[in-house]
Order: C-alpha cells, then sequence, then structure tokens
C-alpha cells in the first residue's frame, strides 16, 4: 500500500511539474453538464494552437472547488486554469482572458423549480412577485450578488449538487440556471421531478472568463490567440449551438415570448466588452414580449 501510495504521489508530482499537463478541477457533481462544455471548448483550443505551442493536454485533479478556492489554487499551483464568473477583485489579481467561453448564455437565466410549483411560476407578473421568492445560488458566485443588488432573496449554498436538493426540501423556490447549461441538467435521471420555466427569463450580462495565475503568461497568450482565433471565425457560437450541453438552448426563438426580468450587473469592469457582436450571442425579441417591470 504504501508503494502504491508512493507512486501516485510521484504521478502527481509529475503532472503538476509537466509543461504540457494543466491541472483543472474534476467535475462538481454528477449533473454538472456545463463542466463539459468548458473542458471541451478548452480542449479544442489547445488542439487549435499546438502546431505554434506543442501538445498540451487537461489533466483532472480529483477534486472540485468553489470558485473562491478554486481561484486561490491558481496561485500555488494546484490548478492551471479555473474557469469562474468574474468581479474587478478578480481580474485585478488573475489573469483574465476577456472572452464570454459561453457567448454570453450564461446570463440569461431561466428559474428552474420543482414541477409541483411550476404553475405558480407561470402565474407571476411583476419582478416584485418574483423578489417574494427565494433562489438558491453559489456562496461565492457573483450571480448571488448581482441578484442581491437588484432586490432579489437569495439563499446562498456552497455546494452545487445541494441546489436541486435544496429545491426538493422546499428551502428555496428556484434555481437560476443559464439556458445554455440547463436542459442538459434537467436530462439528468436525477433531476427528472424538476423543470424549467421557459416563459420567464432573468437577463443580465454575466461572462464566464478563462482566469489563469498571473506568471503563467505563455499559456495566457496561447488561450487568448485560440480564443480569439475562434471569435473571428465565428467558431465559438458554432461550438455554442453544437455541444451536446448547449445544444438544446437553440434555437433561441423558443424564448421570444418570454417575459424578462432585466438585471444590471454592478461587478462588471469597465473592460468588459458588452458591445462586441463577436462575442455574445443576442436574443431577438419579437414585439409581443412581455418585461417584469418593478412596481
Amino acid at each position: 500500500m504504501r508503494i502504491v501510495l508512493g507512486l501516485a504521489v510521484l504521478l502527481y508530482a509529475h503532472l503538476t511539474w509537466s509543461a504540457d499537463a494543466l491541472l483543472i478541477q474534476s467535475p462538481q457533481s454528477e449533473d454538472d453538464a456545463s463542466y463539459h462544455y468548458y473542458v471541451d471548448l478548452i480542449s479544442e483550443v489547445l488542439k487549435e494552437t499546438q502546431g505554434e505551442y506543442g501538445v498540451a493536454k487537461l489533466v483532472e485533479t480529483g477534486s472540485s472547488y468553489t470558485q473562491n478556492r478554486g481561484l486561490s489554487a491558481l496561485e500555488s499551483d494546484q490548478l492551471t486554469i479555473f474557469w469562474a464568473g468574474t468581479d474587478p477583485k478578480r481580474e485585478k489579481r488573475y489573469h483574465v482572458i476577456r472572452i464570454p467561453l459561453m457567448a454570453g448564455l450564461l446570463g440569461m437565466r431561466v428559474p428552474v423549480v420543482h414541477r409541483s410549483q411550476y404553475q405558480k411560476f407561470l402565474a407571476l407578473e411583476s419582478a416584485e412577485q418574483l423578489k417574494q421568492l427565494t433562489a438558491c445560488q453559489g456562496t461565492h458566485w457573483p450571480d448571488s450578488y448581482v441578484l442581491e443588488q437588484n432586490g432579489y432573496r437569495v439563499e446562498r449554498v456552497t455546494k452545487f449538487e445541494s441546489m436541486y436538493s435544496m429545491l426538493r426540501q422546499g428551502r428555496c423556490d428556484y434555481f437560476p440556471r443559464g439556458i445554455g447549461e440547463v436542459h442538459a441538467e434537467l436530462e439528468h435521471s436525477m433531476n427528472q421531478d424538476m423543470v424549467a420555466v421557459d416563459n420567464l427569463l432573468l437577463t443580465y450580462p454575466m461572462p464566464m472568463y478563462v482566469f489563469l495565475n498571473k506568471r503563467n503568461k505563455q499559456l495566457a497568450k496561447r488561450l487568448e490567440q485560440g480564443l480569439y482565433a475562434m471569435v473571428e471565425r465565428g467558431d465559438i457560437f458554432e461550438f455554442v449551438r453544437q455541444h451536446p450541453a448547449t445544444r438544446g438552448v437553440f434555437p433561441l426563438g423558443k424564448y421570444h415570448q418570454a417575459k424578462l426580468a432585466r438585471l444590471t450587473n454592478p461587478l462588471l469592469s469597465n473592460s468588459t466588452e458588452l458591445d462586441n457582436p463577436l462575442f455574445w450571442l443576442q436574443l431577438s425579441p419579437t414585439p409581443e414580449w412581455g418585461v417584469l417591470e418593478s412596481e
């Protein structure tokens, strides 16, 4: 047993210090469908750039992290790459690649509710009514702060897998999920008692970015080069349309009749390119769209 453990430690050390092994966290839970989207996208970027930079591979560490812990793990080289929602403090402390990895879908949030609560949510007519209900969100997710700053009730939860459990227990009323995440999650066998309220969206700009240790300049250059190349060719839009985790959201026309609860995001830095059409997929509202206004 000691020999096996010793070999495992040596193997982990080799992977940690190997130039072609890039350490990433493991999935947070079985129904963390968006994890595979980000892994596949970054893998595509590495493949795109291997002619100039050489072969590199993503290696799971076997551990998952809250957003704060994952970012801190970059500093100790426990992780090489971490993707997370952004805020000014994070952008100052780490190297950030300011390309929204999910092309803006993350900030288009659909409430996931227990099936027994579906009709209740269909009947909502104002943002004030929605604000009387409680959303489950991650303890360290920037989204929690965004919701709270816009007057919404939030139950902060440490572990991703606890969100759906809390919905079942009635400890929160809804779990806002990015429309690019929700369909794959609800296909999971554990979530058959959950449903997305597709006629209601909470919308705000929330880019998911790649973060790196500031010392890792060569990798930063490589990822920026590869991601920008995909953006300029329109390939990142095609990637999000075709990936198994996100293709269920298309066509976006299914949301044309949805009620909108528009929120502001006070966490965005001045460097956020909100007007860059190459970064953000756009919903195309019809004149029949309604907006949940505050009373």
